[in-house]
């Protein structure tokens, strides 16, 4: 299965974007993280847990602070025809839970571990499920 499969839509913020827009943003749209576009190249990514540890717990004002000055930048991002698993492979290897999705060097989407892991459990729902139904028209043996 294909990264393109799974993916979905991403949000992007320009780099003068306040915390506290931002983090409205996140809350109305039910998302755990933006984009930030710093120039037609260079993106970063500013989560929830950027918006705790560098904003809230160090007592800044999320109205002052842009999103500039607390995402990180981005430095993985997976092509839209990766397989899952590569995917799954760069969030284990990079401690990473959100991957950009890129097509012919344009952001396409997001994906992100739980996007795969509700796709695997899934797929072993499925499995087991048919597998279920064929052991039931065997009969009791």
């Amino acid at each position: 299965m294909s990264v393109k499969e799974i993916m979905h839509e991403t949000t992007i913020v320009k780099p003068t974007t306040s915390v506290l827009e931002a983090s409205k943003l996140m809350r109305d749209k039910n998302i755990g993280s933006v984009l930030v576009k710093v120039n037609d190249l260079d993106y970063g990514i500013v989560t929830e847990r950027d918006i705790l540890f560098k904003v809230i717990s160090k007592e800044l004002s999320p109205k002052r602070t842009t999103v500039k000055d607390t995402m990180t930048e981005l430095r993985y991002t997976i092509d839209s025809n990766a397989t899952i698993q590569k995917a799954s492979e760069l969030f284990n290897i990079h401690h990473i839970r959100r991957l950009p999705v890129m097509e012919n060097g344009e952001l396409v989407g997001m994906i992100t571990a739980r996007d795969v892991a509700k796709r695997c459990v899934f797929r072993y729902y499925k499995i087991m499920q048919d597998y279920s139904k064929e052991e039931s028209k065997k009969g009791w043996r």
